[in-house]
């Protein structure tokens, strides 16, 4: 409770607030009519302070939309709005409140907006018929107050005459029509809704309006007609929007901008797939929302809904995550669509397909384009944003069309599709099964050259860290335990001399020596690089599958070193192992989930991958892979019939019967 002063004690220092003053009562104090009203009205104003600290705006409810039947049940109105019941905060801090489950409010009752407006100063000129206004309209809620309920007042004196005088204040919400007077208003339907967007999301520039309106809506209305009813382009919830400040645009403005971008996007144009462009009708985009389901062409993986300027990555992320990249993204800068293409190199936009939590690991797998490929755009940019490689294609097509031209009897065409960044069917397998693609806008975070520090390089030759179990169980890896450089550390090959040796004790340098014979230095590098990977390094197993994998890409090659040797000397520059080889190869044996899946196939059988003699017969195969997948499967996938193949793999194996267990795998594979 606030400390009592007296009068005396009153300085410059205390500050009065003339708003709340409230009678003080004491016995034999004489009251009067205004000291029962200045007790109201203290009450009032402090009810109202404290409102304004919560923040203004809708607390439950009051939706508004287009309605399709008058308030008197007609058909087709020219212009009625439907408002549910709610109630909200009004920026003065007084409550609005409507009871009703649903009201249906026509605009044109032209004489009691009149009335309304006029009794609360709202028109600045003489009101024109409602059937002669065009332009932009705030729908709002105001609280107003009127007496009712006549009382006979008691005469002063004996002599005085009685009086009725109203005996009750009764409180209510009246709806109320504010003209929006800005730039937008002056335009058609379409271009006002999107010129206003911008004017509120973006140029932070909202509709003036007194303080005590709650707006609800913005609705355009063309003589005396309603066109649409956009209720988030002006409706804020209501709640205290603490920010950093440094130009942040208020928590409540971007949820809002979000809301409005999913309205709007029901009433895009028709488009092809991929060649619908935003700007054809937004001006801006909030920071991150929903996207049309034929955003992406998926015959090229192309897209023209974002600037040709931006850099558009499409990626895979599991459905419950979500909600939480939009709040993320949520605090953004909007994406200005109107920029000059020289403006937009700095904006990176991430595509998001989600998918279910269960599905993510396999769907991941499947895919071949890894990290993120770029969605490239149908809209060429200007030549000083082209990055080299896509003015050197155009270059390149331009001279193929010449060329064809110059030859007699050709015909000529068009110019030749753009050569897309990636086509590939498992992409385009999980897109189709997609049925909402989102987008967010990325971060652009700093290099981090200008640190404190001097980069170092890591030469491929640096010793790698030990490996860690991610199993949990701390069970080694299926094959010959790691090497140990007597410390009891265990790592995988720093130098090409301990890659032989450890590939001489499982009998693969002779293999390993014919390959760098027909590759060239940088091959060469890639090929040691690889199998010193720990994944590979540490799992003979894949060692044995990766040699086997990489000679059947190079055809009419042997398992045996001494007939390729002779082969090569016969037909030199024949066989040729390229780089385009070695990274195929990567991308099928770097993963680490194959030890998993492998793991899991041989639980039953763990001396098959402790023997070299097996393990060289399970590498022959060329199957090892599919074993792996067949590992990571659910369960419940499955046949009961693996534990009868990997017992048919066990003998067999175990004899050197190589072709017998690919049959084996090949006959349980279809069956699942």
């Amino acid at each position: 409770m606030p400390t009592l002063i007296t009068q005396s004690e009153i300085n410059s220092s205390v500050l009065i607030d003339t708003r709340r003053t409230r009678p003080r009562y004491f016995d034999g104090k004489f009251l009067t009519a205004a000291d029962l009203m200045q007790e109201q009205a203290y009450l009032l104003t402090r009810q109202a302070d404290i409102a304004r600290t919560l923040g203004f705006g809708v607390v439950q409810g009051l939706r508004v939309t287009k309605s399709d039947r008058s308030a008197s049940g007609l058909a087709q109105p020219a212009a009625s709005v439907k408002i549910t019941r709610g109630h909200g905060l009004t920026p003065a801090g007084e409550v609005v409140f409507l009871p009703q489950a649903e009201l249906v409010v026509d605009l044109d009752n032209v004489a009691q907006m009149l009335r309304l407006n006029a009794a609360f100063g709202l028109s600045r000129e003489p009101q024109q018929p409602f059937q002669n206004l065009s332009g932009l309209f705030v729908l709002g809620l105001r609280a107003v107050e009127y007496t009712a309920n006549p009382t006979p007042t008691y005469p002063p004196s004996v002599d005085g005459n009685t009086a009725l005088r109203d005996g009750e204040i009764i409180e209510a919400t009246a709806i109320v029509l504010v003209p929006y007077e800005s730039e937008a208003s002056l335009k058609d339907s379409r271009s006002a809704r999107v010129r206003a967007a911008r004017e509120i999301f973006l140029d932070r520039k909202p509709p003036q309006l007194p303080a005590g309106v709650l707006p609800l809506a913005l609705l355009y209305i063309r003589n005396g007609k309603l066109d649409w009813a956009d209720e988030w382009l002006v409706r804020r919830e209501a709640g205290d929007d603490d920010r950093f400040g440094f130009g942040f645009a208020p928590h409540a403005l971007t949820e809002a901008h979000f809301y409005h971008y999913q309205d709007v996007l029901a009433t895009r144009p028709t488009a092809n797939d991929g060649q619908l462009a935003a700007r054809s009708f937004l001006e801006i985009l909030p920071p991150c929302g929903p996207l049309p389901p034929n955003l992406i062409s998926l015959a090229d993986f192309t897209q023209a809904y974002f600037p040709a300027e931006a850099r558009v990555e499409l990626a895979l992320v599991p459905e419950d995550e979500i909600a939480a990249l939009l709040a993320e993204a949520i605090d953004l800068p909007p994406i200005d669509l109107g920029l000059k293409p020289e403006d937009q190199d700095a904006l990176a936009i991430l595509v998001v397909a989600p998918v279910r939590r269960a599905e993510y690991g396999d769907v991941l797998q499947t895919l071949t384009k890894l990290p993120q490929p770029a969605l490239r755009n149908l809209v060429p940019t200007k030549l000083g944003q082209q990055k080299p490689i896509e003015a050197l294609l155009r270059m390149n097509r331009n001279f193929q069309l010449r060329q064809a031209t110059a030859q007699p009897g050709t015909v000529t065409g068009a110019d030749p599709a753009p050569v897309s960044d990636f086509v590939d069917p498992a992409w385009v397998k999980v897109l189709r099964k997609t049925t909402q693609l989102w987008y967010v806008r990325r971060r652009n975070l700093p290099s981090g050259q200008d640190l404190a520090g001097t980069p170092l390089k890591l030469e491929a030759a640096a010793i790698r860290p030990p490996p860690t179990d991610t199993s949990g169980t701390g069970a080694e890896s299926p094959g010959i335990p790691p090497k140990e450089d007597g410390s009891g550390t265990k790592h995988t090959p720093s130098t090409e001399a301990e890659l032989a040796t450890m590939l001489a004790k499982e009998g693969l340098w002779g293999r390993f020596a014919f390959l760098r014979a027909i590759a060239d230095a940088p091959t060469h590098a890639a090929l040691a690089k690889l199998l010193g990977q720990s994944v590979i390094a540490q799992n003979p197993i894949l060692q044995q599958a990766l040699f086997t994998y990489i000679e059947k890409l190079l055809s009419g090659i042997s398992e045996s070193p001494a007939e390729n040797f002779d082969q090569i000397q016969k037909e030199p520059g024949k066989k040729v192992l390229t780089l385009d080889l070695i990274e195929k190869a990567s991308k099928v044996f770097s993963r680490t989930e194959l030890v998993t899946g492998l793991k899991t196939v041989f639980t039953k059988y763990p001396k098959l991958l402790e023997d070299q003699r097996t393990r060289a017969v399970l590498g022959r195969t060329n199957r090892v892979v599919e074993l792996a997948q067949i590992g990571l499967a659910p369960e419940s996938e499955r046949l009961g019939e693996i534990n009868k193949v990997m017992l048919a793999i066990s003998k067999n194996a175990t004899t050197g019967r190589a072709q017998a267990v690919t049959d084996a795998i090949d006959k349980y594979i279809k069956k699942i």
